[in-house]
């Protein structure tokens, strides 16, 4: 079933593996052969899972172990997010070793080949000494349902002075932004900040604002020669980007950079608006079905290079799928950046993408999809 899995664009053996999708069939077959599960989340837009495509994934032993002794599923991030949520390890990609029943039994992120095989080993070392005593474990554990939230609860105006104290906390005095490294933008700590500073006109609001939104403007989590954001900065200071570009992350960075430069008229924000729209319009935007795409692939050779040079070069894949949340998200971005930028047409695009959205994903009986 390697056709329904995308795997690195570098060459790579990946598909040897005989993975599955996530499914009723794929934990049959691992309760009927007695098999754990090797569970591999990764996302179209991930250098390293790429890298252990090439690698890891790549190294025979790895594919004739894992073939033997495990029922392999593949699950990419942006499409089932349930399961990331469930599973994730603390990064993409994950690799997560469960039960034929789904249970976790241990997992990681990254693992590179000459730690893969000996992993291989021990798991399924483990799981054949220990898997009786475990599934009778699980069998005792009595069902935990999350306590409901009373129906007459109240919500205090106090929970916002908490919530920008925390902020406030957290934030980086030097480079801007929140904590230290890795460095992600965390827009919705800007918009809430924000939104309090329009509110009450405190000055370190501000500063603490604008710091952080120049600092990923001016330095590496920008794209100078395209246009755009990159996903997050591996050091403090904003220089040393992951290169993948999100649809998500734009809606975000759109939205508060264009907000800001309303309300401040600060033009050198402004211009970052108008090449982030140009390369997001240019690159995720598709005009013949009026919707975006997800996000454009993290290739450090590409984005290094000057202009020129990249126009020479294959750019970085596109996944085109069109994720509801993120293209509604997109959809409501341009709203802001056209008022920024005085630009009508922005306004009219957004408002054919939420009619296809509509159009597509509400239903008369159920409502919204």
């Amino acid at each position: 079933m390697s056709e329904a899995f995308h795997f690195s664009p570098r060459p790579n053996r990946a598909h040897e593996i005989r993975w599955n999708v996530w499914g009723s069939e794929a934990f049959a077959q691992a309760q009927a052969e007695d098999k754990p599960i090797l569970l591999s989340l990764s996302a179209v837009w991930c250098h390293w899972c790429h890298v252990m495509d090439e690698t890891t994934y790549s190294t025979p032993a790895v594919i004739a172990a894992i073939n033997e002794h495990f029922v392999p599923i593949r699950v990419d991030n942006d499409r089932r997010p349930d399961i990331n949520a469930r599973y994730n390890m603390g990064g993409w990609p994950t690799t997560a070793f469960l039960m034929p029943g789904g249970e976790t039994i241990t997992g990681a992120t990254y693992v590179p080949p000459e730690q893969m095989e000996p992993l291989l080993e021990r798991v399924i070392a483990f799981y054949c000494e220990h898997k009786g005593e475990i599934r009778e474990r699980l069998a005792a554990e009595p069902v935990r349902i999350p306590a409901a939230i009373a129906k007459d609860a109240a919500l205090s105006e106090d929970i916002v002075e908490h919530v920008v104290d925390a902020a406030i906390e957290l934030y980086d005095p030097a480079y801007g932004g929140f904590g230290t490294a890795p460095k992600f933008p965390m827009t919705e700590a800007l918009e809430l900040l924000l939104t309090h500073w329009q509110r009450t006109r405190e000055p370190r609001l501000r500063t603490m604002i604008e710091k952080t939104l120049y600092g990923m403007a001016d330095h590496g989590m920008y794209d100078h020669e395209e246009g755009g954001w990159f996903r997050y900065s591996t050091d403090r200071e904003w220089r040393v980007p992951h290169f993948e570009k999100m649809g998500e992350d734009h809606a975000g960075l759109l939205r508060v950079n264009a907000r800001y430069a309303c309300a401040t008229g600060d033009a050198h924000l402004r211009e970052r608006v108008t090449s982030a729209v140009n390369w997001l319009m240019r690159t995720l935007y598709d005009d013949e079905r009026g919707l975006f795409g997800g996000s454009q692939d993290a290739d450090e050779h590409y984005y290094t290079k000057p202009l020129e040079e990249r126009r020479a070069m294959a750019a970085p894949y596109v996944d085109r799928t069109s994720y509801t949340n993120w293209t509604a998200a997109l959809a409501g971005a341009l709203f802001e950046a056209g008022a920024l930028l005085e630009d009508a047409t922005l306004a009219r695009r957004a408002i054919r993408t939420l009619d296809v959205l509509w159009e597509r994903m509400h239903d008369q009986r159920r409502g919204l999809l």
